[in-house]
């Protein structure tokens, strides 16, 4: 394990809360009053994705070698098990650690990463779970022809019906979508969840 008191280390706080309706501030806040030092970094962004979230990235860019990366829970970070383990990885092959507050370890220290690679292992399972929910609870309402799908853009709706119109004219689906300005595939997605009662 690296000592890290032997660098010129700099303090990182990351907030991050998936939307931006949320308050970020208590986050920010209770990090704070433990390291009053730290320069902060919020963002309102999803955390699916590392890529897409901007401040991220750019704290990424500005981390150096001996500096150290806060966040108030592992969720903060990400949802993805591999990002996540991926991202310990190359932080600590650049020198760069990160403390998790609410679990008090820091991603370079043995023990860190063992806890680590079970709580991302845990986050993800509890995702896949409520997916495989979400699968079935769809699934029912299919086979109950309750299934609607995604709420469709009012002005998609209204371009599958103009193709509706033509298909009830003779026209083929794919010359009804192209004279609608449409995508075939949106037009059969619009027949088969949207209107069902016009293919029975």
């Amino acid at each position: 394990m690296i000592d890290y008191r032997l660098f010129d280390m700099t303090d990182y706080i990351y907030s991050r809360v998936s939307t931006v309706g949320q308050n970020i501030t208590h986050q920010t806040d209770d990090l704070k009053l433990k390291y009053p030092k730290a320069i902060v970094k919020e963002e309102k962004a999803s955390g699916k994705n590392v890529t897409d979230r901007p401040i991220f990235q750019e704290l990424l860019r500005t981390v150096k070698f001996g500096d150290r990366i806060i966040v108030r829970e592992l969720s903060r970070l990400g949802r993805n098990t591999q990002d996540i383990l991926t991202l310990f990885s190359d932080l600590e092959n650049l020198g760069i650690a990160v403390l998790i507050q609410n679990l008090q370890i820091d991603s370079t220290s043995a023990t860190g990463k063992m806890v680590l690679t079970i709580m991302a292992s845990v986050a993800t399972m509890e995702r896949d779970i409520m997916k495989e929910r979400q699968a079935i609870g769809i699934a029912k309402a299919k086979e109950e022809n309750k299934y609607r799908g995604r709420p469709i853009n009012p002005n998609t709706a209204k371009k599958c019906e103009e193709a509706l119109k033509y298909i009830d004219i003779g026209m083929s689906k794919e010359k009804a979508s192209k004279a609608a300005g449409i995508g075939v595939a949106t037009l059969y997605r619009y027949i088969n969840e949207k209107k069902p009662q016009k293919m029975n």
